[in-house]
């Protein structure tokens, strides 16, 4: 009887750790990707030489981690930009800024964007981990794999925002530049606040603007989403350029984000990297659905 037993938990072992192991590999491969970009934009690793950076809210720190960036996707093959600004408020105010941004063209000729975006800046004296350099990661790690694709069937441009502290100047000034060129978004989608998961259920909050946005991330999440009822300001002000929008952040409403978030504090040392490869590899699978859906 115990080798009847002994025999069926072995093969219940074979059959589910092939499994467990993929899932593992997967997110150790995101892991490894995604602890690099957020070491270097918080200080906690050298970005260039021996220079650290501080809080990406200085003009030099600001420019030193777009130079990270722009080099950062010339190495996964893409072709990125520059998109610089030099714009004045209503009380004159003059904000200069880089947004850094590359497409990943379709393979079937499509004239249809689908944008990936984070903002790179922080406030002051904050390292911005969570805030937001893991949503870079994000961005990152999911246009690097979108050029591994073989057949795309939409384009992808993948956009860090510069001056989100500064009432989104780069969101605002590059949504705008959108608009103007007159690209066909199908949908811009970006992250916040992520990497920070204390009850340990890897869930996320989400704001779409639309059902059949919300259920592509339903279908590809194996954890929870909630659904966020207040706009965010980038979300709203995409929806006035008539844009659809997804948001995704840890669990604000239920109070499982990161008390360190504007602060010192924000550090490399308090993202918690497997939540942040969970969510990371759900962004991808919406991404892959995109990418090889037919219209």
């Amino acid at each position: 009887m115990n080798y009847y037993r002994t025999l069926l938990l072995l093969v219940f072992v074979i059959q589910v750790a092939p499994a467990q192991t993929e899932q593992d590999r997967i997110e150790a491969e995101i892991i490894n990707v995604q602890r690099t970009i957020v070491a270097k934009l918080t200080g906690h690793e050298p970005i260039k030489g021996k220079k650290k950076l501080t809080s990406r809210a200085s003009k030099a720190d600001r420019k030193t981690s777009a130079d990270f960036l722009f080099n950062s996707l010339k190495d996964i093959g893409v072709k990125p930009e520059r998109h610089v600004y030099n714009v004045k408020n209503k009380k004159g105010n003059i904000f200069s800024g880089v947004n850094v941004y590359a497409e990943i063209p379709s393979t079937n000729g499509s004239d249809e964007y689908v944008v990936i975006a984070a903002h790179y800046d922080t406030v002051e004296n904050s390292p911005g981990a969570l805030h937001n350099a893991t949503g870079i990661a994000i961005a990152y790690y999911v246009a690097k794999k979108l050029t591994e694709l073989k057949a795309r069937n939409k384009n992808f441009m993948i956009v860090f925002f510069d001056h989100w502290k500064n009432n989104m100047v780069g969101a605002r000034v590059f949504t705008k530049m959108l608009k103007d060129k007159e690209y066909k978004i199908h949908s811009m989608h970006r992250s916040d606040y992520m990497g920070w998961d204390n009850d340990e259920d890897r869930a996320i909050e989400m704001l779409a603007s639309s059902l059949s946005l919300e259920s592509l991330y339903r279908i590809e999440s194996p954890v929870p989403i909630y659904k966020r009822t207040v706009a965010t300001p980038e979300s709203r002000f995409f929806a006035n350029f008539g844009f659809e929008t997804v948001t995704l952040t840890a669990e604000l409403k239920n109070a499982d984000n990161s008390p360190y978030i504007r602060q010192s504090e924000d550090k490399y040392t308090t993202v918690n990297f497997k939540y942040l490869a969970s969510t990371t590899n759900i962004v991808y699978k919406v991404m892959k659905s995109l990418a090889l859906a037919i219209n």
